[in-house]
């Protein structure tokens, strides 16, 4: 007779005189029996005698709800950082700082607007999915203890303590320096308030009691019309400031129209420094360069004048970005919209235009 055949007999036996499971399944395992054989030989006799197969259970966590978790983790750092980057361009614009320089901020219309692409693209695909996370966990409450779901969660939560922890580190380390600014505090401010929300959501969505988790609903419908609004007063203020694709078009194309004067302003620099310091008595002395706008095709105005002195002048559709028409500088490439002439000189470098808006 086989073991597992003894094994069987003797719980059979022993069933019949009134021995619990309990007491079985400790005088097997101090017999040696592996607790596994021990549970095996007693699921098999209960399947025998009830004449019922025991269900098979199915662990939660499958391939599916990592894609979901995946997917609402990765979304959500999409469009948690795009919302800072949006609002640190917009805290740059209205806090200017004195000792950053003015084409430190030239760079902040195309950060707005990858920032608002990556906010319109991931903030629903987000609500979206954690929308249907949270009709998998109603239709299958076992699923709130997936590992998968733990595991993913406490990363999230390890990720946003961590830029808590850092940006107060931050905070202090210049609070002691003595070089805060009115700036810096709005950065931190954000910060702490876009990642300390994260980590309160999730924190409180690993609460085990029953009436904590239904609390926890409530509370993620708050969590989610607090983000909506938030993201959409960020939409419309990144666009009022960035203004639509076609503002952006016109933009780009003063932007060409100032690389061409560039180029021109360069070689009337050159033939200054090789014609004896005598600038060309017109752009028809220039060769190689082209004398009209890129866009529209009307021509660059070239004035000569006393020296080494000579303008410049060209029509732009809308004004520079940084400065408002009433209160132009004349230094650099900055202009107004319409016609515009820039005094520049031979003897000095040709102004460096940015290459971006």
């Amino acid at each position: 007779m086989s073991q597992n055949e003894a094994l069987k007999q003797f719980l059979d036996a022993a069933k019949a005189k009134g021995a619990t499971n309990e007491a079985l399944a400790a005088l097997l395992r101090g017999r040696g029996w592996p607790e596994e054989d021990v549970y095996r030989a007693l699921a098999d006799h209960f399947e025998i005698t009830n004449g019922l197969e025991i269900p098979t259970y199915k662990r939660s966590g499958s391939a599916k709800d990592a894609f979901l978790y995946l997917l609402s983790f990765s979304t959500l750092a999409t469009w948690t950082i795009a919302l800072g980057s949006i609002i640190f361009s917009l805290i740059d614009r209205w806090i200017r700082d004195p000792l950053s320089p003015q084409n430190y901020y030239a760079g902040t219309f195309y950060q707005i607007a990858d920032s608002l692409a990556c906010v319109i693209v991931a903030f629903p695909v987000y609500l979206f999915v954690m929308r249907a996370i949270g009709r998998e966990v109603q239709a299958h409450p076992d699923k709130l203890e997936s590992s998968i779901r733990k595991w993913l969660t406490y990363l999230a939560l390890l990720a946003a303590a961590g830029v808590v922890v850092c940006d107060l580190i931050t905070f202090l380390t210049y609070l002691l320096r003595g070089e805060l600014t009115g700036r810096f505090v709005a950065k931190v401010t954000c910060v702490l308030v876009i990642s300390g929300g994260v980590f309160w959501y999730y924190l409180s969505s690993m609460q085990k009691d029953a009436g904590r988790r239904e609390m926890q609903s409530k509370r993620g419908l708050w969590a989610a019309l607090a983000a909506s609004v938030l993201v959409v007063a960020a939409l419309i203020v990144g666009f009022h400031v960035l203004g639509g694709p076609g503002t952006q078009r016109l933009l780009q194309a003063d932007l060409r129209t100032l690389n061409q004067l560039a180029q021109l302003a360069q070689q009337i620099n050159a033939k200054w420094n090789s014609r004896g310091k005598i600038l060309p008595a017109s752009l028809d002395d220039l060769t190689g360069a082209a004398k009209e706008d890129p866009v529209t095709h009307r021509k660059i105005v070239y004035h000569p004048k006393s020296g080494s002195a000579y303008e410049l002048c060209a029509d732009f559709a809308v004004a520079s970005p940084e400065v408002l028409p009433e209160n132009v500088s004349r230094e650099g490439w900055t202009h107004p919209q319409g016609n515009f002439c820039f005094q520049l000189d031979a003897e000095r470098n040709v102004p460096q235009v940015p290459y971006f808006y």
